[in-house]
């Protein structure tokens, strides 16, 4: 007996399913960069899943942070890295290619604090640890989850929106 589907039963996923996971999988990596911003202090201006030539969303960070004194390097590699740790966490899988940008720019902070592409792979690697646990906090992935429906949804938001959700995640585990 074959086990195997005949041809005419098998269901292609559309063009449109395909784009509808694109889209969840694009809000939960921007969603990933707003939550881990938010919760090392820094604030968000708005975020977007909006496709445009160069990229497929955005978050836009505001200026400043908010006067706890951390490590600058670090903030913002885990930053960079909320967004393919998110995503991953999402998918089920790291999508190396489609954080290029954010890859790029880790690269390149990561040399300016050491002096050898084997010492900045072992301190990305490090740091992609970092990065998973953060998002393992109480509350944390439930925020990535609400910012990222909400994205779904609307295809953009506010950085003042984003904050709520995340306030709220964090009330719902902190209470």
């Amino acid at each position: 007996m074959n086990d195997q589907p005949h041809p005419s039963s098998v269901v292609q996923p559309t063009e449109e399913l395909l784009q509808d996971e694109s889209s969840a999988a694009t809000a939960y990596h921007e969603a990933g960069h707003a939550v881990i911003a938010l919760s090392l202090g820094r604030s968000v201006e708005k975020l977007s899943i909006v496709r445009n030539s160069i990229r497929l969303g955005a978050v836009q960070l505001g200026k400043g942070r908010n006067g706890r004194k951390q490590d600058y390097f670090e903030i913002e590699a885990l930053i960079l890295l909320g967004g393919l740790v998110s995503e991953a966490r999402y998918t089920g899988e790291y999508n190396w290619g489609g954080a290029q940008q954010d890859l790029r720019a880790l690269r390149r902070l990561s040399l300016a604090r050491v002096d050898t592409e084997q010492k900045a792979e072992r301190l990305e690697r490090r740091l992609l640890g970092k990065t998973q646990h953060h998002l393992d906090q109480p509350g944390h992935w439930e925020a990535v989850e609400s910012v990222a429906s909400e994205l779904i949804k609307s295809k953009m938001m506010s950085g003042r929106a984003a904050r709520h959700l995340f306030d709220e995640a964090m009330k719902r585990f902190h209470q």
